[in-house]
């Protein structure tokens, strides 16, 4: 019985070592397996590129179903099943025709989407651009307030009349006090009063001057010697 005891333990540890190394395995190979990263779609130009090869490589298949049914016409002659593999290749050509028809038309489709998804990445950048600018007004608004402009319009008028009052006070300081409205009026009359005599004397020296040359005219003729007649021309 003690011997059984001593054997089952081990044999136990034997018979799960198998098993959690497997586990072990299996867990350590699934964290090494790297993440398959999703495949990327397509863009809408890409598709339209596809599409462009497509059609271009329906344009040589509906060239070749032509080409090969005016071969069979030419053959008809002489060949009696020239015309069903004419048929044939003309039904080809249809297919194909029809094909690139309906690759065309989903091609236009694309293209308006691309065109439709440029408008839209346009109008998000225009939104995005309005919306930054309302977040600055909105910031400098919160800088500069009615309150702020009312109190800076008080403090330049304040400080104007300081001023005012500073240049009356140092203008003031500088000489006695101004003359009164009475006083510059005497003045005035004084000054006219003044002109008119300036003006009268200059009137008599200007006519004395010219009295004493009429004066002296009649005085000089006298003081000058008689001249004697003229003598009459001899006959």
């Amino acid at each position: 019985f003690w011997l059984k005891q001593r054997l089952e333990p081990g044999a136990a540890r034997v018979a799960a070592g198998p098993a959690a190394a497997t586990r072990r395995g299996a867990m350590g190979g699934q964290q090494s397996q790297p993440a398959k990263p999703a495949p990327s779609k397509p863009s809408l130009q890409e598709a339209s590129a596809k599409i462009d090869d497509q059609v271009a490589t329906l344009e040589l298949k509906i060239s070749k179903a032509d080409e090969d049914a005016k071969q069979w016409v030419a053959k008809a002659a002489t060949n009696p099943t020239a015309k069903a593999r004419a048929m044939q290749c003309l039904k080809m050509k249809k297919q194909y025709e029809s094909q690139r028809d309906q690759l065309m038309s989903t091609q236009f489709n694309l293209n308006n989407m691309a065109f439709q998804q440029e408008q839209a990445e346009v109008t998000a950048a225009v939104v995005a651009g309005m919306a930054a600018g309302r977040d600055q007004m909105k910031a400098m608004q919160g800088q500069i307030n009615a309150e702020t402009v009312d109190k800076l319009t008080d403090d330049l008028a304040e400080l104007s009349d300081e001023m005012k009052a500073i240049q009356e006070a140092l203008a003031g300081a500088g000489g006695g006090a101004v003359a009164d409205d009475g006083e510059l009026e005497a003045e005035w009359e004084r000054m006219q009063e003044q002109a008119a005599m300036e003006k009268l004397m200059q009137g008599q020296v200007a006519s004395s001057s010219t009295v004493a040359p009429a004066q002296a005219a009649p005085a000089a003729a006298a003081s000058a010697p008689a001249t004697a007649p003229p003598r009459p021309a001899a006959a």
